[in-house]
């Protein structure tokens, strides 16, 4: 009895327990609605990029500024497509999680990292 009344206790916070986003590796970051400021389509000579305006994490977000991160698109169609699934996607209160080379997006992952 003792057993079931502490897993009762202490499993819901286990299965609920978020993941420490300083815990994180530095190219690695999970973005929700609250740091995706805006997403922006960029012409460039070459390619297309699929900007996300992100601001920094909590305790620092309220004097720090935005950081650009993109994706590299070859195709406008495609782009506008990833730009709106995003949008979509954050507006469901989900998140995902991206690894960065420098600014640019190298990895996608919708939901967080296991």
């Amino acid at each position: 009895m003792k057993g079931f009344v502490g897993l009762c206790f202490f499993l819901p916070g286990i299965i609920f327990a978020e993941i420490n986003p300083w815990n994180l590796r530095p190219d690695v970051r999970i973005l929700t609605r609250k740091e995706v400021s805006h997403i922006v389509l960029e012409k460039r000579n070459d390619h297309i990029r699929v900007t996300l305006i992100v601001s920094e994490r909590f305790p620092y977000n309220y004097k720090a500024l935005s950081h650009p991160f993109f994706f590299r698109m070859e195709d406008e169609k495609k782009a506008m497509e990833l730009a709106n699934q995003m949008d979509k996607f954050l507006d469901t209160g989900k998140s995902f999680t991206i690894t960065l080379n420098g600014s640019e997006i190298q990895t996608l992952v919708w939901g967080e990292p296991d």
